[in-house]
């Protein structure tokens, strides 16, 4: 589980646009990891304006796919967001022990976090409505959801798939506004710096109709959310 490019660029979009600008803490979904090279993240900071030499104080930022891998953590903090926590049921990367299939009963931490994330992580949890549950309380009223998960995934490790009604259905039930949506198409090609190319597109029914499946590594469907 783990923030590719895709997902690195919308943060970036979020923070730039302003979003992000009170946003002091957060929780994510799974012990998530940066799955890009060195060079491609420092791309997309000197895109964003920002200083990319930041990021070559990341501990093992270039290993990826390789393991040791380097936590989110220092991304975030990287744009201020200096409170970090993760929750998973293997504790890597110090993230809180937890099984998302089971309530989390933790009050302390209920209306806490100004960004909670699932980025490719409750898709390996059955009870889905639980850990959605878990996210909800998690989230400062105002705060924001960031979803991303898989519409197609060749290597077929997940107990779910998602589509845009989900999305959508969450959003509508909990009256969250839609902050920003999207497709994230991964064509299966590389970056000259080893990465994997992702691209967001609209989420357009027309525009879906015209893709030629085939030749798609994985398609997923992002979303940020406010409660």
């Amino acid at each position: 589980m783990g923030l590719g490019i895709a997902a690195v660029q919308n943060t970036l979009e979020l923070y730039n646009l302003g979003y992000l600008k009170n946003s002091k803490s957060i929780i994510e979904i799974g012990s998530q990891e940066l799955h890009l090279k060195k060079e491609d993240l420092k791309q997309l900071f000197d895109n964003a304006g920002l200083k990319s030499d930041l990021v070559d104080e990341y501990p093992n930022i270039n290993n990826w796919p390789e393991r040791p891998r380097c936590s989110a953590k220092y991304f975030y903090e990287s744009l201020g967001i200096k409170e970090y926590q993760s929750m998973d049921i293997n504790s890597d990367h110090g993230a809180i022990g937890h099984d998302l299939n089971k309530p989390f009963e933790d009050r302390s931490k209920f209306n806490k976090f100004d960004i909670v994330t699932d980025h490719g992580a409750s898709e390996h949890v059955f009870n889905i409505a639980e850990c959605y549950k878990t996210m909800h309380n998690l989230t400062k009223p105002g705060g924001y959801i960031i979803i991303a998960q898989h519409i197609l995934n060749r290597e077929n490790h997940s107990f779910f798939l998602f589509d845009e009604s989900f999305i959508e259905g969450i959003a509508a039930a909990n009256r969250y506004k839609v902050i920003y949506n999207s497709y994230i198409l991964n064509v299966g090609a590389k970056t000259k710096n080893g990465s994997d190319c992702e691209f967001h597109i609209p989420r357009n029914k027309t525009l879906f109709n015209t893709l030629d499946f085939t030749k798609l590594s994985q398609l997923n469907i992002y979303g940020v959310l406010q409660k």
